[in-house]
C-alpha cells in the first residue's frame, strides 16, 4: 500500500543528494575507497581531528559508527605484579594431620590496575587476568625459602606429569609442557550508579569477563603473610611453611562496547599408570590454563574398585602435610567421573594403592575457557 505522494521538500532533498558528488570542489580525485584525513572544504571528524593533532581519540564512537566486527574498544590499562607467599604454616603441623590449608585464606590484596570512564558515562569494561605459578616444598629446610627472581619464574613456567613422593621428592614422567597456573586468586572492585562493589574469583592461569561501571579497579589475593616483592627493594621471608608459591600476575583492563567470550573448548591430557612402580604415591597431572571444569576417564571398567583415586592437590608441596584441596570419586561401576567444577588447585592427582591392580590408562578432558 502506498503512503501517498512525497513533498516537494522530500523531492528536492532528494535531488540534491543525487548532485552532491558534484559539488566536490577538492583538487583531487575521490577514492570510493579511502577518503583522505583532511579535507578543507568538509567538516573533520573527532577521530581525524585527534590523529591530525597526534593523539588518540579518547571519546568511544557510536555502534553504527564502528566497523563491523570492531568491539570500539579503547586504550588499555595494564600492570604486571610479583607476589611470594606461603600455602601453609608449619607451626599449625600436627602429627598424623598435616597443616591446614584451610587456615590460610587468601586475604590479602595487592593493587594491580584501575581504569574509569574518560567521559564519566558507565560503560563496559572487559578484564582479563593471567599469571603462572611456581610452588615449591620448604619442608624440611633450615631457613625459610626466599622470592625467586621474576627471570627464574618465567624459566620455571612450564610444569610437568611426575610422581610426588613422600618427604616432597618427585619422579619426573614427561618433559615440562603444560603451562603453570597459579592459585592466587583476584579481587574485582566496580564503582557503578550503585555505589561501589566487590566479587572475587579463581584465576587458574587466566579470566576474563566483562563489568559495566565507571571504573573497575582489579586486586591480586594472596595468602598472609605474604607480600608483593621487588627486585629494586628486595624483602626476606621468615614465615616457615611447608610450602611456597611465587606468582607473575598481570591484569589488563579495556573499555568495550560489546564482547562475547562464550567460546569453549577441551584440553585433554592422558596418563598410563602402572601400579607395581610406585604404589600408593600419586600421579600428577597439571591443570592446564583457563580450566574450569574437568572429567577423568579410564579404560579400566571399574578403577574404583581397582585401586584408583583421584584428588585435587597443590603438586609440588610435599603430599604428606595434607595438601590435598578435595577428592574426585569415580562413579560406582563405571569407567568414569562426573563432569566437576575445578576448585582452586593447579594439579590433579591419581593415586594407585593396590599393586596387584593392571597398567591403566586415563584421559582428563578439561573444559577450557579461552
Amino acid at each position: 500500500m502506498s503512503k501517498g505522494r512525497k513533498t516537494i521538500k522530500q523531492m528536492r532533498n532528494a535531488e540534491r543528494a543525487s548532485v552532491q558528488r558534484f559539488n566536490d570542489n577538492g583538487v583531487y580525485l575521490p577514492n570510493p575507497d579511502a577518503q583522505p584525513v583532511y579535507d578543507k572544504h568538509k567538516p573533520i571528524p573527532s577521530d581525524q581531528k585527534a590523529l591530525a593533532f597526534g593523539m588518540e581519540p579518547i571519546s568511544p564512537k557510536r555502534l553504527w559508527q564502528l566497523p563491523y566486527g570492531d568491539a570500539g574498544a579503547g586504550q588499555s590499562v595494564y600492570r604486571r605484579v610479583q607476589v611470594f607467599y606461603p600455602l601453609n604454616n608449619l607451626d599449625d603441623f600436627i602429627p598424623g594431620l598435616g597443616a591446614r590449608i584451610s587456615e590460610f585464606p587468601y586475604s590479602k590484596a595487592v593493587a594491580i590496575a584501575t581504569n574509569r570512564s574518560s567521559d564519566q558515562k558507565p560503560q563496559y569494561f572487559h578484564v582479563s587476568i593471567y599469571g603462572i605459578g611456581v610452588r615449591r616444598n620448604g619442608r624440611g629446610l633450615p631457613a625459610p625459602l626466599q622470592p625467586l627472581p621474576q627471570s627464574e619464574i618465567l624459566n620455571q613456567q612450564f610444569e610437568q606429569i611426575f610422581i610426588a613422593l613422600a618427604g616432597g621428592g618427585v619422579i619426573p614422567l614427561t618433559e615440562r609442557f603444560i603451562p603453570s597456573v597459579p592459585t592466587c586468586q583476584a579481587r574485582v572492585m566496580v564503582h557503578d550508579e550503585s555505589g561501589q562493589r566487590f566479587f572475587d574469583c579463581d584465576v587458574l592461569g587466566n579470566r576474563s569477563f566483562s563489568v559495566y561501571g565507571w571504573g573497575v579497579t582489579v586486586f591480586v589475593l594472596i595468602k598472609s603473610p605474604g607480600f608483593e616483592f621487588d627486585e629494586q627493594n628486595p624483602q626476606t621471608n621468615e614465615t616457615r611453611a611447608d610450602g611456597y608459591e611465587d606468582d607473575v600476575v598481570g591484569a589488563r583492563i579495556v573499555p568495550i562496547f560489546s564482547n562475547k567470550t562464550d567460546n569453549v573448548e577441551n584440553r585433554t591430557i592422558g596418563i598410563t599408570i602402572d601400579p607395581s612402580f610406585s604404589v600408593g604415591n600419586g600421579r600428577i597431572i597439571p591443570v592446564p590454563p583457563g580450566a574450569r571444569k574437568v572429567q577423568i576417564f579410564s579404560n579400566n571398567p571399574d578403577p574404583a574398585a581397582a585401586g584408583f583415586e583421584a584428588e585435587f592437590v597443590y603438586g609440588r608441596v610435599d603430599p604428606s602435610a595434607r595438601n590435598d584441596v578435595g577428592t574426585i570419586d569415580f562413579i560406582a561401576g563405571q569407567s568414569k567421573t562426573a563432569i566437576i567444577d575445578i576448585p582452586n588447585a593447579p594439579s590433579v592427582a591419581i593415586i594407585p594403592t593396590n599393586a596387584a591392580s593392571p597398567v591403566t590408562g586415563f584421559s582428563l578432558v578439561f573444559e577450557v575457557d579461552p
